[in-house]
C-alpha cells in the first residue's frame, strides 16, 4: 500500500511540471526573436555601418582640421580615378608631410603613355624634386610639373586643414567600414580655387564635391575623397587622399645640393 503523503507530493509536482513546459514553450521563441535582433543590431560587417553620425557635420570637420593642425606629422597618400589620358597627370603619391609646410615623399606622374616617380622634399615654400634620369634634387617649380606644392598639404592656412572648414552644403553621410575601422562620412562642396593650391585644377572657378571619412572614435580625418574638373576636357576627375600615422617622429630638411 502507498503512502498517501508520498502520493499526494508526486501528483503536485506533476502538475507543476504540466503546468511549466507549456510556459516554456511559449517564452522560448519570444526569447529567440530578441535575442536574434539584438544579434542582427550587432553584427553588421557590410562596407557600411549604415548609421548616420550623431555630431553635428560642420563641427565634425573642425575637430578634425584642428586635429590636423595640431599634428606634429602625418602620412599622406594620394590616388586618382578616371585620369585623361593625355598631356601631363598626377597619378599619386604618398609621404610625410612635417608642419607647418614640409613634405618628403615622391609624386608619380604620367606625361603621355611614358610614367614616371620624382622624389620631392619641400621646405617653407621651397619644392625641390630629383627628376628622372638625374642624380641629384634641384630646385623646381610645382605648377610646370604639373601639380601643387605638396608642403601646403598640412599647412593650415592653405592646406588640407583649410579645405575641411571651407566647405559648404555640409551634410552627414553614412558610417562606412574601412579594413575593420568605422568612419563617420561628412559631404561638402569646395571652392574649386582653393582645391587648386594643393592639387592642380583646370577651372579654379568650378566646385569640387568632398567626402570626408571621419575617426569615429578619435574624430582625425582619414580620408579625403575629392572630384571635379581637374584636367581640361569636361569631364571630373577624383583624388583620394588617405591620412595615417599621425604624430610619427618625423624630420624634414632640404635636400644637400
Amino acid at each position: 500500500m502507498s503512502r498517501p503523503g508520498v502520493v499526494g507530493h508526486r501528483s503536485r509536482k506533476g502538475w507543476q511540471t504540466a503546468v511549466m513546459r507549456p510556459a516554456a514553450r511559449r517564452l522560448l521563441p519570444a526569447a529567440l526573436v530578441i535575442a536574434t535582433l539584438a544579434l542582427t543590431a550587432c553584427s553588421d560587417d557590410g562596407d557600411g555601418g549604415g548609421n548616420e553620425p550623431s555630431e553635428d557635420p560642420q563641427a565634425q570637420l573642425q575637430t578634425a582640421a584642428d586635429l590636423l593642425n595640431e599634428a606634429s606629422s602625418v602620412t599622406f597618400t594620394l590616388e586618382g580615378e578616371d585620369l585623361p589620358d593625355d598631356g601631363t597627370v598626377v597619378v599619386g603619391g604618398e609621404g610625410v608631410a612635417v608642419p607647418p609646410s614640409s613634405f618628403e615623399g615622391e609624386i608619380r606622374i604620367r606625361a603621355g603613355a611614358l610614367p614616371a616617380t620624382i622624389e620631392v622634399v619641400s621646405v617653407d615654400g621651397t619644392l625641390w624634386a630629383q627628376l628622372p634620369l638625374t642624380s641629384g634634387f634641384e630646385e623646381v617649380d610645382a605648377q610646370e610639373l604639373g601639380f601643387g606644392d605638396p608642403g601646403l598639404l598640412i599647412d593650415p592656412d592653405h592646406g588640407v586643414s583649410q579645405l575641411l572648414t571651407s566647405g559648404t552644403e555640409i551634410s552627414a553621410g553614412e558610417q562606412v567600414r574601412v579594413d575593420g575601422e568605422v568612419y563617420d562620412q561628412v559631404e561638402s562642396v569646395l571652392p574649386g580655387e582653393l582645391v587648386g593650391e594643393v592639387l592642380t585644377i583646370a577651372d579654379p572657378t568650378a566646385e569640387v564635391r568632398a567626402v570626408w571619412a571621419l575617426d569615429a572614435e578619435t574624430g582625425h580625418l582619414r580620408r579625403a575623397t575629392l572630384t571635379g574638373p581637374f584636367y581640361d576636357g569636361g569631364d571630373e576627375q577624383t583624388y583620394s587622399v588617405n591620412l595615417d600615422d599621425y604624430d610619427e617622429p618625423a624630420e624634414i630638411s632640404a635636400p644637400e645640393s
